[in-house]
């Protein structure tokens, strides 16, 4: 009788175990389908879920924690009481605690000791659909003995699993990585020409270095007529994603208000297109659009060729030269670069807006640089600046804009050598016919 009492009570507490052994395989494999079929975008957070690791109740003995941690190398126990999380357990604070002395591990594994006894409180939880940089929020306000510690993850209030301070910040780089490449791929498409523009009938090139992946130099051409062309290039300030995003918003904006100027009569010159209006225009959707500590310097050029007319507007930009003769001609500064003082687009919605122009000369060559070209440094610190780009450029006869270009790439790389790049570095020129 005894026998078969002692047998029936053990097959209770089989059927007891495989009951929760169960149920734990039915939740892991429910979390395990979420994570599958997941939106990328919408669970940053689940999507770095440790699923494998359960939590314990806190009824649970301190000698089966033990057990856990030995056989199965867990790292962290999240335990609930209640149907709510009340805490969590680190293996390398329980081992401790078991061997501060030659008794510790005794008085600890008696049977009547549950996790309470070692539970520490603060345990994180949140939501898989969270973002990471809420999250990371979240983890760095936690008290210096708890920084690193792991984080429970729910999904509409189940438990999903655990994750890591490290997961996160893996996370945060993946997704910035990810947005660098996305970013790269659209300043590629919006913030360069097209090296051969049938809607341009002048000749032209150009190159864009960025110092990193992105970066906020921008070069703009259009052929608005077949004697009409607009040029641009613009400097934002800063780097990396910051800059690019401001520079693609100037490249929707210009595409934006120039798009129609193609349809302008046969007769448009250089004062018919009120581009003084369109540039104000832009200055205004730029100044409201993007945040108030980014601006853009840079030059906006029309070349009226029937006109033989060059008319220019300076936003605080580094000097527009022109080839003729063998000399490099710096272009006179706008007049509103010295009345409004801080001409830089993006600042100001009220900025006045006002243009120079000069006569061209058929074989005149216009290049416009940012000031990463003129602030490239050697190994000895020296700048190339100024003196460099005429120096490379003067008493040479160029037939077209891309020997130009070749030419001060070539001349820049000689001068740099190993040093580092310090900035983006755009360079343009194009040729009057």
């Amino acid at each position: 009788m005894t026998q078969e009492t002692i047998l029936t009570g053990w097959d209770a507490e089989l059927a007891k175990a495989l009951g929760v052994a169960k149920k734990i395989l039915e939740q892991r494999a429910w979390r395990q389908s979420i994570r599958e079929n997941t939106i990328f975008s919408a669970f940053e957070v689940g999507k770095l879920a440790q699923i494998g690791i359960d939590w314990v109740s806190s009824d649970t003995a301190l000698k089966t924690v033990d057990e856990l941690i030995h056989d199965f190398g867990i790292e962290f126990f999240p335990v609930r009481e209640d149907g709510r999380f009340i805490g969590y357990v680190k293996r390398e604070k329980f081992r401790a605690m078991l061997g501060q002395n030659q008794y510790s591990r005794n008085i600890f594994l008696r049977s009547e000791n549950t996790v309470t006894e070692v539970l520490e409180e603060g345990l994180v939880s949140v939501d898989a659909r969270m973002t990471l940089p809420e999250v990371s929020r979240l983890l760095m306000a936690r008290g210096r003995e708890q920084l690193y510690d792991p984080f429970i993850i729910t999904y509409h209030g189940e438990y999903y699993g655990v994750a890591t301070v490290k997961a996160v910040m893996d996370g945060i780089a993946f997704y910035e990585q990810k947005d660098i490449a996305a970013a790269r791929e659209a300043q590629q498409a919006m913030n360069s020409p097209k090296k051969n523009n049938r809607g341009i009938y002048v000749d032209y090139d150009f190159f864009i270095e960025q110092h990193g992946e992105v970066g906020g130099d921008f070069i703009y051409a259009q052929g608005l007529k077949p004697h009409l062309t607009l040029f641009s290039v613009m400097d934002v300030c800063g780097k990396g994603l910051k800059a690019a995003q401001m520079a693609m918003a100037m490249g929707a904006y210009f595409r934006a208000i120039f798009k129609y100027l193609c349809k302008t009569g046969a007769d448009a010159d250089f004062r018919s297109i009120k581009l003084s209006s369109r540039l104000k225009i832009l200055n205004t959707m730029l100044a409201k659009s993007t945040p108030s500590d980014m601006y853009a310097s840079g030059v906006v050029l029309l070349l009226d060729i029937r006109s033989n007319i060059l008319l220019y507007f300076d936003f605080g930009h580094t000097p527009v030269y022109v080839l003729r003769g063998g000399k490099v001609i710096p272009l006179p500064r706008a007049h509103h670069n010295e009345a409004d003082g801080f001409p830089f687009l993006g600042v100001e919605e009220q900025m006045i807006i006002r243009s120079a122009s000069i006569r061209v000369k058929s074989g005149d060559i216009f290049i416009v640089t940012t000031d990463g070209i003129g602030e490239t440094r050697n190994e000895m610190r020296e700048e190339f600046g100024e003196e460099g780009i005429r120096r490379t450029l003067a008493g040479r006869k160029f037939e077209h804009p891309g020997e130009v270009v070749e030419q001060m790439r070539t001349a820049l790389t000689q001068f740099r050598g190993k040093y580092r790049r310090l900035d983006d570095m755009s360079f343009l020129s194009f040729m009057v016919p």
